[in-house]
């Protein structure tokens, strides 16, 4: 019996989906042209693993184990284009045999085919899609061809009438829609926070933001650049008649059974149009505060101060230093069924259960003071301030705490401390500050080292080595990194050091002492004692204000 069948009856004989989901997918299979299978995983009905142990019980098709994946490519007659349009990878030879690890075992055509060019016996592993994505791009990232097509296609530069219609054209072409989905699919795969393609004189540039650093990656050709960006904005629904003015906008996808928001934001540059993709995986909503990684005197300091139930607290910090993580996470500790939380944000990234969200439109005139002069007479009991960028909202802020209420908001310095002159800076009266504000934490994200791995080479203790193929740690595939953590410094701040601050850039000494006594610990200082554990690189203290 053919898989699509067979799988479908599995699915009804089990009671492993209601009908309606499974009536679902059937007809969204049937619309893009793919297998029941791949269209239950795109639609989030189920996760590649749970389908992986599925198709490996019914069909006797083993799953490929992480210590089964190789550390270096393989000597076999097979292009890593192939490899990639395939979704194959070779995992290990012999004279006579080939183990062939693939997203889908089940395509016999390419297994004969590979039989038949390697003049060897198949054998098939299934492989996760994702795991696959990850290998291909470290084994052969670097010798992947880029996006081709047909000499004559080139996007027009003009977008008249005649040309958007010639834009949506080229941009629904498969190598287009394919190139843009297994790009999508990779950054999320690999972990990256953002997406960025730049226009050059004579081609393009894609890059990853993968831990907080910038890393090239196999781009669209000069011919087929604009089409790509056609495409995302076709998605985002956006203008793609505009190629002059900025535009920004969001759609969601599914990657592994995993729902990912994407924000689109496409800006003209002098050889073209570049866009950055930002990726907000909505796992992190549920991030924690213990998640976060903090140092546990930071971790304790939050959670007294945010146990008030009225005050203004302060996230401070750099774009992309997980402000709005961080305040997402400590929401999670104060959401209850019988309290009316509130949070204003340029924009959401975050879609929360059990509180209110308010988008910022500046177009529309809903500009962060307008939503706070309102929102005071919704009666809320909390209120997240997704960024404090002018004295009115200061001030109104600074109010909202005043009349009882629990304020949350980031800001932009490069110190906790620093946090209470950057307000005055604003308009807030010094007195009025002291009387409302609780606390300020500043934060950076650093690169953790794999605690894995950590003790193959001591000479890894403090400084970031190459990888050794020898010893690869399947956890981290030999990066010897494991994501990014929290270093910060906590400030809780009283009367007389909110005063001392206003009137001095730096504290006395008995003042400093106390603040010391209460937990605070310079950032410097933080960053440093998790140096000398081994836990951060030493490359990143530079980041470290």
């Amino acid at each position: 019996m053919h898989i699509e069948a067979r799988l479908r009856e599995h699915i009804v004989s089990s009671n492993l989906l209601p009908p309606q989901d499974l009536r679902r997918a059937l007809s969204a299979a049937e619309t893009a042209h793919v297998r029941l299978d791949q269209a239950l995983v795109e639609l989030g009905l189920l996760t590649e693993t749970k389908l992986a142990e599925l198709l490996s019980a019914e069909f006797d098709i083993g799953t490929l184990a992480p210590g089964d994946i190789p550390a270096a490519r393989l000597e076999v007659p097979l292009a890593p284009s192939y490899l990639l349009a395939k979704s194959i990878l070779p995992i290990a030879t012999s004279e006579s045999g080939l183990v062939l690890a693939m997203a889908d075992p089940y395509d016999d055509f390419t297994a004969r085919a590979v039989a038949l060019k390697t003049g060897r016996t198949v054998t098939r592993k299934r492989i996760v899609r994702s795991v696959l994505d990850r290998t291909l791009s470290e084994l052969y990232g670097d010798v992947l061809p880029p996006l081709e097509t047909g000499e004559g296609e080139r996007s027009p530069e003009v977008a008249d009438g005649r040309d958007v219609v010639a834009l949506r054209d080229a941009a629904s072409d498969a190598p287009v829609v394919r190139f843009v989905q297994d790009t999508i699919r990779a950054a999320v795969i690999r972990g990256a926070s953002d997406i960025h393609l730049k226009p050059l004189p004579h081609g393009a540039q894609m890059l990853f933001r993968i831990d907080g650093k910038l890393e090239a990656q196999a781009a669209p050709d000069a011919r087929t650049y604009a089409s790509v960006i056609s495409r995302l904005k076709i998605l985002a629904n956006l203008d793609i008649a505009e190629r002059r003015l900025p535009q920004d906008g969001k759609l969601s996808v599914t990657v592994g059974g995993e729902a990912v928001d994407v924000r689109i934001s496409t800006m003209a540059h002098v050889h073209g149009e570049g866009a950055v993709l930002r990726l907000l995986s909505r796992q992190l909503v549920h991030t924690s505060l213990a998640d976060l990684g903090f140092s546990s005197h930071i971790e304790s300091g939050l959670q007294r101060l945010t146990a008030a139930t009225e005050g203004l607290i302060v996230v401070t910090g750099p774009t992309g230093s997980g402000k709005s993580t961080t305040l997402h996470a400590i929401l999670q500790r104060l959401i209850r069924p019988d309290l009316n939380v509130v949070t204003v944000e340029d924009p959401v990234e975050y879609r929360v259960d059990g509180i209110s969200q308010i988008q910022v439109d500046e177009k529309a005139g809903l500009t962060f003071p307008t939503i706070l002069r309102s929102l005071l007479r919704q009666d809320p009991d909390i209120i997240l301030v997704g960024e404090i960028r002018d004295g009115e909202t200061a001030a109104i802020a600074v109010q909202a705490a005043l009349t009882g209420h629990l304020v949350l908001a980031t800001l932009h310095t490069n110190s906790a401390l620093a946090a209470v002159p950057r307000l005055i800076d604003m308009g807030v009266e010094p007195y009025l500050l002291a009387a409302v504000m609780r606390g300020a934490l500043a934060q950076r994200l650093v690169r953790r080292r794999c605690p894995y791995c950590a003790g193959e080479h001591q000479e890894l203790h403090l400084v970031y080595g190459p990888k050794d193929a020898t010893t690869t740690c399947t956890h981290c595939g030999g990066k010897r990194l494991a994501g990014r953590v929290a270093v910060g410094e906590l400030a809780l701040l009283d009367n007389e050091t909110i005063e001392a601050l206003a009137n001095s850039t730096s504290l006395p000494k008995h003042l400093e002492a106390r603040l010391r006594e209460q937990g605070f610990l310079p950032m410097r200082e933080d960053a440093a004692q998790r140096l000398r554990t081994g836990e951060i690189v030493a490359d990143d203290m530079a980041a470290v204000a």
